[in-house]
């Protein structure tokens, strides 16, 4: 099993546009079929491809793949533009495991190894996965005493009412920092979670330690909706549902939760009457990451919904491409047909924030208004009345500027 990596496509999205990064990858992945005469094409994710092939021994397969690696470097066009792109391959001998997804995380760890030093090519070898391996499982031994202890924390990204110019509320964003190793990554150790089944435990925290701080906040006079990211194997959950909601009824102030648009594909009938369950004690929905997987009307329609999130990679290009526009105000009129409020996710400059008040964006969030803030930050951010003046109205006439450039 090998996975290829892509390396900077978020540049390369950017500069080509959404699109044709898609289709940079299609193409890749038809030149992983035609090079290797054995390969099977699996997922093609947003930056990666990953296939399974045969090969006599580990020195084959490395033999394969570094003609792959030629193959896949060699210049081509898409569309008008000329692209030498630059790929990372890590791969795992399925004779050390016949189950697919342990062969998929081998070949993570694997390409993982390959990027930190800096080779085209890594294996899988005894020394990687077992230091993967210890490493992951000791994190998740000290997840209990993080969340004891202090370790871990939240911190809240405010969103801003387009209309009115206020904060109305706040995404809840989990952090761990370790003594003596600093950040770890939010991604890494969720992902972990949920493989290992604390993801309900963790889950509980944060509900629970948003509607703490949230009390907090009105306390001081900042009434905020304050919403919560469930994980999408938790959805089907109904004793999760059953905790969550049971926990929710003891908050002073509205709570939201945000679910991914693909959150409830595995147990569609579960997961949907558990939305269903939470809308009808008060707690809003918001469809996080809208663009970034694969949606259709029908998907959206089902989904007792009050709030789209628009992927910020749409965001990012407001200003520098033709397509992104469209799609950022197609989309928002579809959320107002299905009576959702719309949230822009990625607004860190001034025009970005300009342009979707003009199209009529209900909320806006990025690190233009601000960065994810722990509490006591939150609280002075609130306070300040400067801030909400500096984005009262900035960037258009910037904009306007850059047009006429």
């Amino acid at each position: 099993m090998a996975i290829v990596e892509l390396e900077r496509f978020a540049a390369l999205r950017k500069s080509i546009g959404y699109r044709l990064a898609n289709q940079l990858l299609e193409m890749l992945a038809d030149r992983v079929e035609a090079t290797i005469e054995s390969a099977e094409r699996g997922r093609i994710g947003r930056t990666t491809i990953e296939f399974a092939f045969n090969a006599a021994s580990v020195e084959a397969a490395t033999a394969n793949l570094q003609g792959l690696v030629d193959t896949l470097e060699a210049r081509l066009f898409v569309d008008a533009f000329s692209i030498s792109p630059t790929v990372t391959i890590g791969f795992a001998d399925a004779g050390q495991s016949s189950i697919r997804d342990e062969l998929v995380d081998q070949a993570a760890a694997a390409l993982s190894a390959a990027q930190a030093e800096r080779c085209k090519i890594r294996f899988a070898d005894p020394a990687i996965l077992s230091q993967n391996s210890l490493a992951d499982l000791e994190l998740m031994r000290a997840l209990p005493h993080a969340l004891a202890s202090g370790e871990v924390s939240l911190y809240y990204q405010p969103k801003l009412h387009a209309r009115t110019n206020t904060i109305t509320s706040v995404e809840a964003l989990i952090r761990w920092i370790r003594p003596g190793s600093g950040l770890v990554p939010t991604d890494r150790f969720i992902a972990l979670a949920e493989e290992t089944g604390a993801i309900r435990e963790l889950s509980e925290w944060v509900i629970t330690r948003a509607i703490d701080d949230q009390q907090r906040l009105i306390e001081r006079g900042h009434a905020v909706e304050v919403y919560v990211n469930i994980s999408g194997q938790l959805l089907p959950d109904h004793g999760f549902a059953a905790a969550a909601l049971s926990l929710v009824r003891q908050a002073k102030g509205r709570i939201g939760f945000e679910i991914t648009e693909t959150a409830v594909i595995s147990d569609p009938d579960a997961a949907l009457a558990n939305l269903r369950a939470f809308t009808g004690a008060g707690i809003r929905i918001a469809i996080d990451d809208y663009g970034s997987g694969l949606s259709s009307l029908a998907y959206l329609k089902q989904l007792p919904a009050q709030e789209l999130k628009i992927d910020r990679m749409f965001v990012s290009g407001l200003t520098n491409s033709n397509r992104d526009p469209l799609l950022v105000r197609s989309s928002i009129d579809l959320a107002h047909a299905l009576e959702m409020e719309v949230t822009a996710e990625g607004v860190d400059t001034a025009m970005s924030l300009s342009l979707l008040r003009i199209m009529g964006c209900d909320l806006l969030q990025g690190y233009f208004i601000s960065p994810p803030l722990p509490l006591p930050q939150l609280v002075e951010f609130l306070t300040d009345e400067a801030h909400l003046e500096r984005l009262a109205g900035p960037g258009i006439e910037q904009w306007h500027a850059s047009l006429g450039a």
